[in-house]
């Protein structure tokens, strides 16, 4: 078969894990309304399934990215099937929507390189004799490999690439019994997970035979020559500050170093300290994150750094403009994960991204995978877009205990609400307040004052606290509102702000005062 990155963006057949609306269902031209497309797209996102792992991106247009090829040509016959315009394009326009430096591209995304060594049965049964290793055995080899590589996620391609094709391959290596093969996968972050599995517990296998017996020596992502039609061949390079790298730059006026406040001394993460036992707090907080940077990003640099030993990431992101806010919060089940953290993540800089910033690593107030996950599960920001949302994740310890060690680092389901009642008072919170509350001057100190029997921010609370003279133009304007006026409302705020988790329109009681005044005006 033929790989991704050897389809040209202009051939016909040419797919990629990226998508670019040029118009919504309603006829807004990409770039033309933000908030419009922002809210048609997460809306649809919401109700399928195949946006779970999907990110979206806003620059001039919506840019969608998703982790599966599969899932990226569903959405669009999905998304055209609803009235949407939408196109493929390459990684090299992603990154530039991104503004992220084009030559950090990983072209090869989704391939990896898998190098087996096969050896006679003999060599464990010796009442066999070493036989010659077939045309017919190389196939069965082929199939076994690609077999395998299934464990992970779903394969596209398989190839066994002969030595002369591979760069510092010797002539030799196959008379060895050496192959070689690269394999793409549909999810990138299949090929990830393989890579990270493979380097810590190899694969073997024996044939129906009983013949040879194949084992894995070696696994990386795969990289080799550009193929013809890359972008990356015939378009310059471009920077993260969207600068075209052939010409001079100007100079940079400040680089921001590593600094810590003296108030983090508390929370600061010590390797000595995880190492003897006295600090035994296992939830981190990863903070000074480009704000480009998305959880499947994050969850790539995870599994580089220290695969298997985590079990929660949150990114937290604004919901306004879909970028993360800075910080994410990542709980370990193994501390060497969080030592791996020390050693290869803080104090570095993020490669590709628009920042001069340094990662840091402090403890997180609320600690352990159990405070986290109760935290969350009844939150509103499990009813939010899915790419916004907290996500657990199986350790390899996990995948021990079950006997199932290729299931490491899979996504697991996040447990459902066990408190309707404060999902629904974070709901009203987050509708009212939002999810980042105004730092500037605001009436907190009257809303304290002034106690209600309800929820607060309601019509109902709002008539109950009339007395309060700042609420009387509220409390009037809900009190001259006919039947027929208040089932408007909920349909504007259905339109506006979405259904509840229920799938039902909120009623009229449980609204926002301020979606009240918004709808009056």
């Amino acid at each position: 078969g033929t790989f991704v990155d050897e389809l040209a963006n202009n051939d016909p057949a040419f797919i990629s894990r990226f998508l670019f609306v040029t118009r919504i269902s309603n006829g807004t031209v990409a770039g033309q309304d933000h908030e419009m497309e922002q809210y048609h797209i997460q809306h649809m996102m919401k109700l399928y399934q195949v946006f779970a792992t999907c990110v979206p991106i806003y620059c001039r247009g919506i840019h969608l990215r998703f982790d599966s090829l599969r899932d990226a040509c569903e959405a669009k016959q999905l998304l055209e099937a609803h009235g949407f315009e939408l196109c493929f394009i390459d990684n090299y326009d992603f990154a530039i929507a991104k503004s992220q430096d084009t030559a950090a591209v990983n072209e090869f995304e989704g391939q990896v390189k898998v190098v087996v060594i096969v050896e006679s049965f003999g060599a464990y049964n010796q009442k066999q004799s070493t036989p010659a290793f077939s045309q017919n055995d190389i196939v069965w080899l082929c199939e076994a490999v690609e077999s395998a590589m299934n464990a992970f996620g779903s394969v596209r391609v398989s190839v066994h690439v002969k030595t002369d094709e591979i760069d510092g391959a010797d002539d030799t290596d196959e008379a060895k019994l050496l192959f070689t093969f690269r394999v793409e996968f549909h999810s990138a972050e299949a090929a990830i997970r393989a890579v990270a599995s493979l380097k810590k517990d190899p694969m073997w296998d024996v044939g129906q035979t009983k013949l040879w017996r194949w084992s894995t020596v070696e696994a990386a992502a795969w990289v080799g020559p550009r193929a013809p039609v890359s972008p990356h061949r015939r378009q310059p390079r471009i920077d993260d500050q969207g600068r075209l790298v052939e010409f001079r730059h100007a100079p940079q006026t400040h680089l921001q170093l590593l600094r810590r406040h003296p108030a983090d001394a508390h929370n600061r993460v010590r390797r000595e300290r995880i190492l003897d036992g006295t600090d035994v707090r296992t939830t981190i907080m990863l903070r000074n994150i480009p704000n480009k940077l998305d959880w499947l990003s994050l969850k790539a640099l995870l599994d580089q750094v220290c695969f298997g030993t985590y079990d929660f990431v949150y990114l937290r992101i604004d919901f306004k403009t879909g970028h993360n806010v800075g910080y994410a919060f990542i709980n370990f089940a193994d501390m060497s994960g969080m030592i791996a953290m020390l050693d290869y993540v803080e104090g570095r800089g993020w490669i590709g991204y628009r920042s001069n910033k340094n990662a840091e690593v402090s403890y997180a107030t609320i600690q352990g995978r159990e405070a986290l996950t109760q935290k969350f599960r009844n939150s509103s920001v499990m009813q939010e877009t899915p790419f916004c949302r907290p996500r657990l994740f199986n350790t390899y310890d996990d995948a021990i205990t079950i006997d199932a060690l290729r299931i490491a680092g899979f996504e697991q389901p996040f447990p459902a609400p066990d408190n309707l009642s404060k999902l629904q008072r974070s709901m009203d919170s987050a509708r009212s307040v939002g999810l980042f509350p105004p730092t500037g001057p605001t009436n907190n100190g009257q809303r304290f004052i002034f106690n209600s029997d309800f929820d607060r921010g309601t019509p109902r609370d709002v008539a109950h606290s009339a007395t309060t003279p700042a609420r009387h133009v509220v409390a009037r304007m809900i009190a001259g509102m006919t039947e027929q006026m208040k089932r408007e409302c909920e349909q504007f705020n259905a339109y506006t702000n979405g259904l509840s988790p229920y799938g039902h329109v909120v009623p009229f009681q449980y609204l926002p005062a301020n979606v009240v005044c918004d709808f009056m005006n």
